[in-house]
């Protein structure tokens, strides 16, 4: 791939401006771009990298929002970090930030199988016992990150099993490819955020000692009707994450 052209690898649903915004991170890490120095002009980079300013715009706001970035009038565009912040990523509470989540990490699917789901398991996910829910599991890392930042869970409807069937490595969000292939739109997201003692199983596949304190986020994905289409559990340590959310007076 050449310096100025962007990765089309990626998949086909992730905006442009977030591809853009992953090539200015290659960059940086990579330290083509190195700390301390300048970016060019707004509009010479959008000439470099093919785009237009108002995506180039969009693009540096990711990267300022990640830490890795500062703007200052009259200064310019200055890199300040070679590693995203990930600590402050969730800021608001809407569908978008949740699928730039899933396009900015990857999830190394370790387990897929169908299981019958009863007990613990079918009370917290709300259904009958004995139905039978997709489920797969695996390290989330970030991209270009070598460490896993938490544990991934996911149950998902059978009929989103076309969509998982030959996929390894998880880099869009779930839901989205099951809208587009099911037709279904999913109308209610429902999160809950959890401390926890991380069990021993996680601490060793995401390189923590046992015994480590963390954050469970379980988030339920519900279609018309209240249909469960998938149920996603993530387990961060403590360090690793946290959720800030913005709350506007009326």
């Amino acid at each position: 791939m050449k310096d100025d052209e962007i990765d089309q690898s990626e998949s086909t649903n992730t905006p442009l401006y977030l591809r853009v915004a992953h090539k200015l991170e290659r960059q940086i890490v990579s330290g083509e771009r190195a700390v301390g120095t300048l970016l060019p002009p707004e509009a010479e980079l959008a000439v470099q990298l093919g785009v237009s300013r108002h995506t180039m715009r969009q693009a540096i706001a990711q990267l300022r929002q990640r830490g890795m970035l500062s703007a200052r009038k009259g200064v310019g565009t200055r890199v300040e970090n070679a590693r995203p912040q990930w600590r402050d990523r969730f800021r608001d509470n809407n569908r978008d930030d949740l699928f730039e989540f899933a396009s900015e990490s990857e999830m190394f699917i370790r387990t897929k199988e169908r299981r019958g789901l009863r007990g613990k398991e079918a009370a917290e996910l709300g259904v009958r016992p004995g139905k039978t829910l997709i489920y797969m599991e695996g390290p989330r890392h970030f991209i270009n990150e070598p460490l896993p930042f938490c544990w991934n869970e996911v149950y998902l409807d059978p009929i989103a099993e076309p969509v998982i069937k030959d996929m390894e490595v998880q880099r869009s969000s779930l839901f989205h490819l099951i809208e587009a292939h099911t037709g279904e739109r999913i109308v209610d997201i429902q999160q809950e955020i959890r401390a926890v003692t991380i069990r021993p199983d996680i601490c060793e596949q995401i390189g923590q000692p046992e015994g480590t304190i963390g954050l469970r986020i379980t988030r339920r994905y519900l279609a018309s009707g209240g249909r469960l289409m998938e149920f996603a559990i993530q387990t961060s340590p403590a360090d690793s994450f946290a959720y800030r959310t913005h709350v506007k007076a009326t």
